[in-house]
């Protein structure tokens, strides 16, 4: 399930090249969006986040606890 457009720049980068070798392109959305909320910034996570290909059971999950109008401020599609 692709949870975003692609026609955004990324958002800020807190993870180092180095250690995004031999990642796949989702492992580092996630945990970009790790890195960004252990660095204090929320708008950064998210929008990591929603660069990921969440299953649709973890979408579900985000809908019921965040709501679709949060999920879309943030750049998901819902």
């Amino acid at each position: 399930m692709n949870t975003t457009t692609t026609d955004r720049p990324l958002p800020r980068s807190y993870m180092p090249d180095e250690e995004k070798i031999g990642m796949t392109q989702n492992a580092i959305y996630l945990c970009e969006s790790v890195e960004a909320k252990a660095a204090g910034d929320e708008e950064a996570s998210w929008a990591w986040l929603a660069l990921a290909n969440l299953t649709e059971s973890s979408m579900s999950m985000l809908k019921r606890v965040c709501g679709d109008e949060f999920l879309k401020s943030k750049g998901f599609n819902v």
